[in-house]
């Protein structure tokens, strides 16, 4: 039976029943338990979840001794990474590295940075790429973010990270003060041509190409004044909103890279690059501009040197065709005084014309008869395009293009000539210009174009080119190096698609809760009072202290990020005299959680399984901080006494009805971390909280240390639950 009973225990609710429940099970429908991967309250069976025996490892900041990534861990790129000069980062195949939507600290966006000096050896294979990707790659994360809705079905998203970039010694035609574009205060460019920024082979970076700084979208693979002793082959970029791989300068050689639906350029080379590059594949999508973009002047002057020079053999560059909703730019724009040598290339399905010339410089020559090797490269320079070429446009006349305006040095191109028609492809439909399909294939057929019309030697028999027998970027009709690795073959895009390995899959199922289409950062620090928006994923990157009112909605998540080591670990402190007014419903609860997915956590090596109970995965604790309630009622120590786990932070006073918000239907699951003072922190933590203060339906879940824990104070609390923690679960 309930009574009503007089004076201080009017508001208590006496049920005809022992323990935490009464007639109706509180925790239905919003508890752990109700995860779709979770046992729930009715059905006694479970199949424990499967998953990699890994732990995290937070990436931020700059280093200061060499280091090594090792397979197996889960590798979170939280902030800009940098490798000064000196230190040499390695990453062993198979390793993925996963960046964060969001900056710790605020900065721009995730981005490894390797400096002049420092060194990258990032060594994969076919069948185990070191892939540095999204966290949320199929959800829209920012206002840089596009997606191809044209496209038979939405191709993922662009602009969820920053990039790549390394930063060499090699000659620029630019000051060596210049700062690289989308990075503050790091230069590249100097004297020698021959500089090694390391190595790069199977190398794979999708869903770049977020603001970085300095008002720039990244370049998917960013090369600046990058010398040739680097080492880059088979590397891919996809998805990228700027360019895929981009050539400020330098010497670096390159072969086997391929863009996949950029926003911008697959290739865009600027500032005086004279490099090589063979085995080059770009499909543009719909939203790219130009699969190529050769550049080399400043401002007016189109005939500084050193002249960019890039040779280009052996390229495919399949553009978005002339169909709705395709971008209308040309396969190759050149511009700006630019020489080079291109020779067996296929430029198909453009918008309108294969190949654009805009700002010719008034003293290199245009010809399509190679010059011997002894002619410079730059002064006056000259630009060669093979006529075996294959340009498929719709008539001769759209092949070669002027730019409105273009001076008068331009001309001789008016008289250049390319093979028309198709190029002989065994599988490119128009239909496979948005995203590929399971039967598209862009190698040569033996009998198509490509393969039996006239072949271009190495230029001037330079060794660093492969004789070949078919035009394209595949060398013969059965080259397919993409097979393995490729975004195309991982997803079912491409035809006779052998990419089966676990390494090569892995970064097609990112370890990370699914977040919003809207991704927020929280503050440090909350000196006024915020009320934070609906409908966003929140993460949690640091100690925020909230000093005012903060006001969370029902439905919402806070995601906390994983930090370096030596970093106090993300918590939510509300400290004496703020409050936290966090009203959930049972439908919508706010959830502080970590970003780790639930099937990682149950899978990690750290998870405790209850071998007792058909080997449930208990999932794991300690990924974060906890939530922390410091308020000025009375305690039994003095006021002046820090919060366990927190430093500088003081709970306890005189008044044991003040406030510190209200907590309903709040959720704190894997926290227990270290965030100070060599201390766990609990889950739930309330210092000298007061009985003004509501608490009523929340639960901590995997915690490391308690679950709820009470520092004196006056607080009164309802319908609580804790789940699995590693010390107590009430402790007072």
């Amino acid at each position: 039976r309930v009574r009503q009973l007089d004076g201080q225990l009017a508001r208590r609710l006496l049920v005809a029943r022992k323990g935490a429940f009464g007639s109706v099970n509180w925790l239905d429908g919003w508890s752990l338990f109700n995860l779709p991967n979770r046992p729930g309250f009715v059905s006694a069976s479970f199949t424990c979840p499967t998953g990699a025996a890994t732990d995290e490892v937070a990436l931020c900041g700059t280093l200061s001794a060499d280091a090594f990534l090792f397979a197996g861990p889960v590798y979170v790129l939280t902030c800009q990474v940098f490798v000064p000069s000196g230190i040499v980062l390695s990453i062993q195949q198979g390793v993925t590295v996963y960046a964060s939507p969001v900056a710790a600290g605020g900065g721009g966006a995730p981005a490894l940075v390797i400096e002049k000096g420092g060194s990258l050896l990032a060594e994969g294979s076919a069948t185990a790429p070191i892939t540095f990707t999204a966290f949320n790659p199929t959800e829209s994360s920012s206002s840089s973010v596009s997606t191809d809705t044209s496209a038979d079905t939405v191709l993922e998203t662009r602009g969820k990270w920053g990039g790549l970039i390394l930063l060499g010694n090699a000659p620029t035609n630019v000051a060596t003060t210049t700062v690289i574009e989308g990075i503050t205060a790091k230069t590249y460019g100097g004297t020698n041509p021959t500089d090694s920024s390391g190595s790069m082979q199977y190398v794979r970076v999708w869903h770049g190409g977020a603001v970085v700084g300095a008002n720039n979208e990244i370049n998917g693979i960013t090369f600046g004044g990058v010398g040739s002793g680097t080492v880059v082959d088979h590397c891919e970029v996809a998805f990228n909103v700027d360019d895929g791989f981009e050539f400020f300068g330098g010497t670096v050689n390159v072969k086997y890279l391929s863009v996949l639906f950029m926003g911008d350029d697959g290739f865009d080379v600027d500032q005086g690059y004279i490099g090589k590059g063979q085995f080059l594949f770009v499909i543009e999508g719909l939203s790219g501009d130009h699969s190529m973009e050769i550049d080399s002047g400043i401002g007016s002057n189109q005939d500084v040197t050193p002249r960019s020079h890039p040779a280009f053999y052996s390229f495919t560059l399949i553009g978005g065709g002339s169909g709705t909703g395709a971008r209308t730019g040309e396969l190759m724009h050149i511009n700006d005084g630019t020489g080079g040598k291109f020779g067996n290339g296929i430029l198909a399905h453009p918008h309108l014309n294969g190949l654009l010339f805009e700002d010719c410089g008034s003293t290199l020559s245009y010809t399509q008869t190679l010059p011997a090797a002894s002619v410079s490269i730059s002064s006056p320079g000259y630009f060669f395009f093979s006529a075996n070429n294959i340009i498929n446009t719709a008539t001769t006349a759209s092949q070669f293009a002027l730019h409105t305006g273009t001076t008068a040095a331009c001309t001789p191109a008016d008289t250049w000539s390319a093979v028309i028609g198709a190029p002989g492809f065994a599988a490119v439909a128009t239909s496979d210009l948005a995203e590929g399909s399971a039967t598209f294939n862009p190698l040569p057929t033996t009998i198509g174009a490509a393969c039996t019309g006239t072949v271009d030697p190495p230029p001037n028999g330079d060794t660093f080119f492969s004789t070949v027998t078919c035009k394209g970027a595949f060398g013969s009709s059965t080259d397919d190096w993409l097979a393995d690795y490729s975004w195309l073959a991982c997803n079912g895009k491409m035809a006779n698609a052998t990419c089966t390995s676990s390494a090569a899959r892995a970064a097609l199922t990112p370890p990370f809760a699914t977040l919003l289409s809207n991704v927020t950062l929280l503050s440090n620090t909350y000196s006024s009072n915020t009320a934070l928006g609906a409908n966003i994923s929140y993460i949690l990157a640091a100690q925020v202290l909230v000093s005012a009112t903060l006001t969370i909605p029902a439905g919402t998540t806070i995601f906390a990020l994983p930090v370096p080591n030596g970093v106090a670990a993300p918590a939510l402190v509300v400290l004496k005299g703020g409050a936290l007014v966090a009203s959930g419903t049972a439908s919508s609860p706010i959830t502080l959680t970590t970003i780790l997915s639930d099937s990682a956590l149950s899978g990690s090596a750290t998870a405790v399984t209850d071998s007792s109970s058909d080997a449930i995965a208990l999932g794991e604790r300690g990924k974060w901080g906890g939530l922390i309630l410091l308020g000025n009622a009375p305690t039994n120590v003095a006021t002046t006494t820090t919060i366990e786990g927190i430093t500088g932070h003081t709970y306890g006073g005189s008044n044991p009805t003040e406030s510190s918000g209200t907590l309903r239907y709040v959720r704190v699951w894997h926290g227990g971390a270290i965030v100070g003072a060599n201390n766990e922190i609990n889950g739930i933590t309330f210092g000298g909280v007061g009985s003004g203060t509501t608490v009523a339906y929340c639960e901590v879940a995997y915690n490391a240390d308690d679950g709820f824990e009470f520092f004196g104070g006056t607080v009164n609390v309802k319908y609580l639950s804790v789940l699995f923690p590693g010390d107590d679960a009430f402790d007072t």
